[in-house]
Parts: C-alpha cells; structure tokens; sequence
C-alpha cells in the first residue's frame, strides 16, 4: 500500500507527458476502472483494487477527453477510500476535501462511522475545514484551464484536484492529478489571468458550435455507467454486510471471528453507504443540461 502513494505522489509532481502514455484514455475507461476499484474493494480483493486504482490514476493522465465535475468525485471517492485503507489519513483528508467541493452534499452517516472513528475524524475534518483561497489561474495561450471538470478561476493550494488544459477546439493537450504543494504542468502562457468573462465566452463559444438554439438535455455515458455501477457495489456491499452481521450475532459462530467479523461488516457497511451516495451524485450529474 505504501507503494500505491508513491506512485500517486509521481503522477501529482510530474507535468504527465502526453507522449509517456502508451495509449489516449477515454473518460468511459477511467469510468470502468473506478468502477472496478469499487467492486475490488467491496470483495476485499486488495490486488485487484491496487490494480484498478493505478489504471485510474494512470488513466487520469492519459486522458484525451475533458473529465466531467461527477467523474471527479467519483475518483476523489476511490483515492480517499484507497489512502484510508494505506493509513494515510492525512491525505484521506485532502481527497475528501476535494470530492466535498465537487459533491457539497455528501455527507457520512454518523450510524456508519461512529464518533472517533478514524473515518469520520478524517471526514470531518475535511467537512469542517475552510477552503484556502487558491492561486490565479495563468491564462494560456490558447483554450482555457480545467480544474475537477470545470473551467477554472483558481488552483486550489490545499487539496488534490485534476488539472487539465484543453485547446480552442476542446481538445486535451494536458491531464493531471495534482498534489497538495505540488506545482502545476507547465503550459505555453498567453498575459494576464484566467477571468470569469473568458469562461462565459468559452461556454457561449461552445454552445454556438454545437448549434444550439436552448438548453439542451444529454445523458453523460460514462457517468450514467459510474451511477450504474455504484449502485450494484452498494446493493452487493450491503447484503454481504448484512450476513456478516447475522454470522457475528450467530451463538455458534466462534470467538475467535467475531472481531474480524465486526471489522469487516463496519467497512463494508461504509462502502455500501459512500457508493451509493456516489452513485445519486452520479446519477443526478448524468443529464447535463448544456454544454459548461
């Protein structure tokens, strides 16, 4: 596990060189590999969550679509859940706090993690903390700046957060997940500062290519694909939580397994609850109303 933050720590400090990736990555691919991470994690196969956290953290850098604000979330959700079980709570911490500025609602139901529970001390935190105010955005030469799937005014200074830059046609020419104190990818500068009326002329240009006459109502695959998924792992998690539990309170069942037991029904319990959270969140954010 502590293999899994030096490799997050690489991909966050690195300008991810679009020629490192062996192939350009789809946000229906990172979609599928969160949702592997979840199905891992919920079966407590550790390889195979190792396996599919690197694929999106990877897939993250390699991505030649611009990710959309759900799909962010979603992704924050499975590095908090992956530096929760590493023991690393302060960047459990950080990674709540970036999917809690993209998912403001989400919240941690106090049945699940008691009062004193790392994980809630770690939520809480996160919850209870305000925001710094970031660092202006350098205005690029050309297309704008990302950060967590939306056109940027500032880069955060104390959270992770997903960095992209997109060109005048929309196209990914910069993806990456950026750690706390981490110095942002380089990119070719134009003068000034990213501002809030270069984003309306951005979404209003965006809009006139895509000829539209009204809001209009699509469905996000990958997103829908996440809200899917989530929901399957939080049905899944809960009824192997529930017949823990049913084996734990059993007066045949051992001594010896009741607290791995109690352990293991608490921690899926958590995941059944956040993944189903997420998949609400995901669900929601599917029917994007316009083009931002």
């Amino acid at each position: 596990m502590i293999r899994l933050f030096l490799v997050w720590a690489l991909l966050g400090s690195t300008a991810m060189a679009r020629q490192g990736c062996p192939d350009v990555r789809s946000t229906a691919y990172l979609a599928q590999q969160i949702s592997l991470a979840d199905v891992a994690f919920s079966k407590m196969d550790e390889e195979a969550f190792r396996k599919a956290r690197w694929a999106s953290q990877r897939g993250v850098a390699c991505l030649g679509e611009p990710v959309q604000p759900g799909q962010a979330a979603a992704y924050y959700r499975m590095e908090a859940l992956g530096s929760f079980l590493d023991g690393n709570h302060a960047q459990t911490v950080g990674f709540f706090k970036s999917m809690l500025q993209v998912a403001p609602n989400y919240m941690l139901p106090e049945g699940l993690a008691p009062n004193g529970h790392p994980l809630r001390v770690n939520f809480e935190v996160a919850q209870g903390t305000v925001p710094m105010v970031g660092d202006p955005v350098a205005r690029p030469m050309e297309g704008v700046i990302r950060i967590d799937g939306k056109v940027a005014l500032e880069l955060p200074k104390d959270r992770p957060y997903v960095f992209q830059h997109l060109d005048g046609e929309g196209r990914v020419q910069i993806s990456a997940v950026v750690g706390i104190g981490v110095e942002p990818p380089r990119y070719t500068m134009g003068r000034g500062m990213q501002t809030a009326g270069q984003v309306r002329r951005n979404t209003s240009a965006t809009v006139s290519r895509a000829k539209r006459s009204g809001p209009a109502i699509s469905v996000n695959v990958p997103l829908a694909s996440i809200a899917a998924v989530t929901a399957a792992v939080s049905g899944v998690t809960y009824a192997v939580a529930a017949s823990n539990e049913t084996r734990f309170w059993d007066p045949t069942t051992a001594d010896s397994e009741l607290k791995s037991l109690r352990d293991r029904t608490n921690t899926l319990v958590w995941v059944s609850a956040g993944a189903a959270t997420v998949s609400v969140t995901t669900g929601v954010a599917a029917f994007v109303v316009g083009e931002f």
